[in-house]
């Protein structure tokens, strides 16, 4: 009698049919029935074979990704000495009452109410989440971010949206005209108010109270404020023991930290979201990729188990995962890391805006406006004899290099201000390129050099009828007006070009004209060269 096929075998060779190769197929069905410490050992097993596949190979990068890996899997290994622990995520549901979709996203997803792990707001830990399966389109037709969602008032109870209403501080509106200030007083109103939120939740634990189902008294509302309601997710990771219930503990303690102005817990671990890493099947090399080896990266690993570690022994002291001094040691870390975070960044902001120089076209840059129209001069004498086409291959090859290349490492000013210049210089024979192509389709290939010249036209109202106005670029970046050019009928230059001599009042002009069919190579030389003959003065 025949052997009977076991379901893994079968789920296999369905597989081969659709054109998977039967041996890794057999292999990723058969981890469907293995335990956490199976997959876990079958991960590490793994590692050490790929690795040692590769030890006649010192350069290649899929030797270097071998042993890194295995390096992070011993490291985890080591670190959990034999304990059944894995990795778990989660995803938190917070709520919020907002003004609109940017104020939610300040006070739900940007610097507060964000799950606080043992060491404090740990960033390489929880990351915003995507509500829902959303199609392109309607990504596209959104007026807010992925992680939040506007919550209908009529899916609410009257307790929970009374309670939201109460949570949103009245003291932020008279700072409400700095909206759309970075770190002005709009902002640091909302932050204070939510520190003093987790200070007194402390207090009141160690007062030896819980949180309070009075909302207290609240002023209402400015005339004219109505509130919306909104809700964000984030997902978070942690390690907890093998079973689920370890890790529903530590999730909803990670819940309990994002709270109201009256200590209550207002997050909630969305249903179905809690979840094992025990790695995964590769589809390249069909081996077990332990979670360690994966792309977390090893400061995230090292976060993971330093989290684990005060986890450990807070319980062994006697306070287990999600007790009250658990919760009131980490809402005063959490004001304490909320108040430092934004003071930081409130000063890197200040810095960077002291070294910031504006330029003539409303931008600002670390680069001086003297040292830009320095780049920019040698860029327009780089481009000189360029066809507009080798224009544009310059500026893409050189707006890949301040991107792709400059870009992958800002340690210092210098580094920023190297970036921009190459961006200038892109950018210039970019403009260049449509410049040149648009001049000499209006005016004829005479005109070619104009742009390099820094010298530009455009159609005007003219005493006479419609003018082309040619304007060169001074030292002090202003544009003067250096020459004048009647249009035909068919919008094109008709007549001789008329050099600029002097501007009289009433838009009428002094102007000599050249001979007819001229166009001057250089517009503005040759305009001081008949200023200085008719006046005996230069163009600036």
């Amino acid at each position: 009698m025949p052997k009977r096929q076991p379901t893994a075998g079968k789920k296999a060779r369905a597989a081969a049919r659709q054109g998977e190769k039967f041996t890794t197929a057999r292999r990723r069905h058969d981890t469907t029935q293995m335990s956490p410490a199976e997959l876990n050992a079958l991960g590490v097993a793994d590692a050490e074979r790929r690795a040692a596949s590769f030890a006649q190979d010192d350069w290649s990068w899929e030797a270097r990704t071998a042993r890194l890996e295995l390096h992070e899997v011993q490291l985890w290994e080591e670190w959990r000495a034999g304990r059944g622990l894995r990795e778990w995520s989660a995803v938190i549901e917070t709520r919020a009452a907002a003004l609109d979709a940017d104020d939610a996203w300040h006070r739900l997803s940007l610097y507060m109410r964000h799950p606080l792990h043992r060491g404090g707001d740990q960033p390489l830990l929880h990351s915003t989440w995507e509500i829902g399966d959303p199609t392109p389109h309607e990504l596209e037709e959104r007026e807010h971010r992925r992680e939040l969602a506007p919550i209908d008032p009529a899916e609410l109870a009257e307790d929970e949206r009374r309670r939201l209403e109460a949570d949103y501080p009245r003291s932020v509106f008279a700072h409400i005209g700095t909206r759309g200030v970075h770190y002005g007083p709009w902002e640091q109103a909302h932050v204070a108010d939510y520190c003093q939120t987790l200070d007194r939740a402390a207090r009141t634990i160690e007062q030896g109270h819980g949180p309070t189902e009075d909302d207290g008294e609240r002023r209402p509302l400015p005339d004219g404020i109505e509130l919306t309601y909104w809700r964000a997710h984030c997902r978070v990771e942690f390690v907890a023991g093998y079973d689920e219930a370890s890790a529903r503990e530590r999730a909803e303690e990670l819940a309990a930290t994002v709270i109201d102005h009256a200590g209550r817990a207002i997050g909630r671990v969305v249903d179905g979201s809690l979840r094992p890493d025990d790695g995964f099947r590769s589809a390249t090399t069909g081996q077990w990729k332990h979670p360690a080896a994966s792309t977390l990266g090893d400061l995230t690993r090292q976060d993971l188990r330093e989290d684990y570690d005060q986890v450990e022994a807070r319980t062994a002291a006697g306070d287990p995962v999600g007790s009250l001094p658990v919760l009131r040691d980490l809402y005063r870390l959490g004001a304490g890391h909320l108040r430092d975070s934004f003071a930081r960044h409130a000063g890197e902001l200040a810095a960077h805006e002291a070294k910031l120089h504006a330029q003539p076209d409303g931008s600002r840059t670390y680069t001086t406006p003297g040292t830009m129209r320095v780049i920019t001069a040698n860029a327009r004498q780089e481009a000189a004899g360029k066809t507009p086409d080798e224009l544009r291959k310059m500026a893409e090859d050189t707006g890949h290099l301040a991107r792709r290349v400059y870009g992958k490492v800002v340690e210092s000013d210098e580094d920023v201000r190297r970036i921009e210049a190459t961006e200038q210089r892109a950018k210039v024979w970019a403009r260049l390129a449509d410049d040149i192509e648009a001049v000499t389709a209006l005016v004829g290939e005479g005109a070619a050099g104009w742009p390099l010249l820094g010298v530009t036209c455009q159609q005007a109202d003219g005493a006479d009828g419609p003018v082309l106005e040619i304007r060169a670029q001074t030292t002090d970046d202003d544009m003067e007006l250096v020459g004048l050019w009647p249009l035909g009928p068919d919008g094109k230059p008709s007549g001789p070009y008329r050099v600029v001599i002097k501007a009289l009042p009433e838009r009428q002009t002094w102007a000599v004209p050249y001979p007819l069919g001229f166009t001057p190579p250089d517009p503005a030389k040759g305009a001081a060269i008949e200023r200085a003959r008719w006046l005996g003065v230069e163009s600036r």
